[in-house]
């Protein structure tokens, strides 16, 4: 074990280098003090492991195991390493939000290895960073890696790394890339590549990231040869899990299509300047699209596995709520605007504290000296409340809605494929929230189970968590769920929302035991009781069923015909419009 008096000697010359490495970037970088570890068990409190150092973008803070920076022999290097974390910060990643378009654009580059893509995203800053202080800083980079190396678990991934060095730095053959055995030409080839990458996207370096992740992939593929270059690289990986903790990133449930089309190896470039290829390929591109709207977005579970690759804390039924609401929220209804034109005379409504900072005549001095006769100001002083003298049942108010979706073995889980419904209900229902209606949602998939809120809640968590989740049982929605909201009359009224194909038709005329009410029965008292406006959104060909749905339109029901499940979008943004969106007179 390191001596204590030694690794207090370490802290006092890197805490001394400190100012020092804030000026190596600018003298207005503001930056609290690194988080100094004196042992490694304590920095692994801190979520350290393997390296000397590390960032976090959640807090802004720098980690060093001081420890390990003895161990390690980096001790003499306290500028480079120092200023180098605060390249993290204030050049790449920089911020939660980069980190997470960084990622976004590598993963395209690595099709079917995603998930190493934080370790990319890792290398690839590095070398953008260790490039701009050893060229233009004038640090002693190359010597934080001879040292490294003297320990250094060789692969080729590692090789290829120390050779971009050595081309970004004319340093001498084998100055970094010591190990002449794993000489080869193509690494050679790669690393003269990625040179030029470096410095070509060193001021746009997020339009770089594809690339580079396409020109690592051929030393990624093979899980074993991943091994290898994760154990050289282990010392040095300080930003891969910089978004742990970090929260949601919004926006990233569309498809980057910049990205996408940027994640091109350099390899195929060359070839095709050189007239070998006739054109680019995108490593990542998937020819069929994206999904949902304009197949513009992610899977939900290709969103899910990239957030949570984002911040591995991150709560999964969070993310699956998220997802649906950032593709919902371009349909949703304006937030509602507040008129202040005065209609009406202003009533006395109570009495409340009268502060110094009120206007004088404010005061009502008969209930002050009632209240105190002893008048102190600002302590036991009252002003007078008023409100208007329209009562509540003069203003219009929006009316809830319950949202019924057939959640049944046909219907996919919305968890793995994107769910039209489950979208068309989303925004619906927080277009309702927005208006300042309750929503209650209600998914079945009978005979079998159902879930369904508690009544009619405000709560956008509790909508949403219902909405995402999934059943895959029975053949159809259960028309007896509307007993529990419907089966007495409601005192506030409701819209009622039923999403379902065919198989309606099947539990409309399903037996029912002696004495209990028919489905049709059901259905029919539910609108009554709900006294709004009932619609059946049905996947089904105008025509069909004529007589059943001559049945329901008798009742009341409007009934709304989709033939594939994208019109829902329309039908619920033309909903939500018309019964939610304010209006001025």
């Amino acid at each position: 074990m390191t001596e204590p008096s030694t690794i207090a000697q370490i802290q006092t010359q890197w805490q001394q280098s400190w100012a020092q490495a804030k000026l190596v970037w600018s003298p207005y970088v503001k930056l609290r003090e690194p988080q100094w570890c004196l042992s490694s068990t304590e920095a692994a409190h801190e979520g350290l492991t393997g390296s000397f150092a590390m960032i976090r973008l959640n807090d802004h803070r720098i980690v060093i195991d001081l420890e390990k920076v003895h161990q390690e022999g980096v001790a003499d290097f306290a500028l480079e390493v120092l200023a180098h974390e605060i390249g993290h910060h204030i050049y790449t990643p920089a911020n939660l939000y980069d980190n997470a378009s960084m990622l976004s654009r590598i993963r395209w580059g690595l099709a079917d290895i995603e998930n190493r893509a934080p370790f990319v995203a890792n290398i690839y800053a590095d070398l953008l960073i260790n490039d701009t202080l050893q060229r233009t800083k004038d640090l002693n980079i190359a010597g934080v890696y001879q040292q490294i190396n003297k320990t250094a678990a060789f692969s080729n991934l590692w090789m290829f790394y120390m050779r971009t060095y050595e081309y970004l730095w004319k340093t001498e053959r084998g100055a970094l890339a010591s190990h002449m055995d794993l000489h080869s030409p193509k690494i050679d080839a790669d690393a003269s590549l990625a040179a030029s990458l470096i410095r070509s996207y060193s001021k746009k370096w997020l339009d770089g990231a594809g690339r580079f992740a396409a020109l690592m992939y051929p030393y990624l593929l093979e899980e074993e040869e991943y091994q290898k270059a994760r154990k050289s690289s282990l010392l040095i990986l300080d930003a891969e899990t910089a978004g742990e903790s970090g929260g949601t990133i919004s926006g990233m449930a569309s498809i980057d299509m910049e990205g996408m089309m940027g994640a091109i190896d350099p390899r195929l470039e060359a070839s095709r300047l050189e007239g070998k290829v006739g054109a680019d390929t995108a490593a990542g591109y998937n020819p069929q699209g994206g999904e949902g709207p304009k197949q513009g977005y992610l899977s939900p579970s290709k969103y899910i596995d990239f957030l949570r690759q984002l911040n591995p804390k991150a709560d999964e039924q969070e993310l699956l709520n998220n997802y649906y609401k950032e593709i919902a929220l371009p349909h949703l209804i304006d937030f509602p605007r507040e008129m202040n034109a005065p209609t009406s005379l202003a009533l006395p409504e109570g009495t409340e504290s009268w502060d110094t900072s009120d206007p004088v005549d404010e005061i009502d001095w008969i209930e002050t000296t009632i209240n105190a006769p002893i008048i102190v100001p600002g302590f036991n002083t009252l002003k007078r409340l008023y409100g208007p003298d329209e009562s509540e049942s003069d203003l219009k108010k929006p009316l809830d809605v319950y949202l019924g979706l057939d959640c049944s073995g046909s219907m996919g889980n919305p968890r793995i494929r994107f769910s039209w419904p489950v979208l068309a209900a989303t925004i619906i229902g927080l277009s309702a929230l927005r208006a300042g209606a309750k929503v209650m949602g209600c998914l079945s998939g009978e005979p079998g189970s159902f879930m369904e809120t508690d009544g009619f809640v405000t709560s956008e968590k509790d909508l949403l968590t219902l909405l995402t989740s999934y059943l895959g049982t029975g053949y159809a929605y259960g028309i007896p769920r509307l007993e529990k909201p419907f089966g007495q009359e409601r005192r506030s009224k409701s819209h009622v929302i039923i999403v379902t194909d065919q198989d309606l038709f099947s539990m409309l005329a399903a037996k029912k035991e002696p004495g209990e009410e028919s489905n049709w029965v059901i259905i029919e008292k539910a609108l009554k009781n709900a006294g709004g406006i009932g619609t059946l959104v049905l996947h089904l060909h105008p025509g069909s069923h004529k007589s059943e749905i001559a049945q329901l339109e008798a009742m009341g029901w409007h009934v709304y015909y989709v033939t594939n499940e994208e019109q829902l979008l329309k039908f619920s943004s033309e909903f939500s419009k018309n019964n939610y969106q304010f209006k001025t007179h």
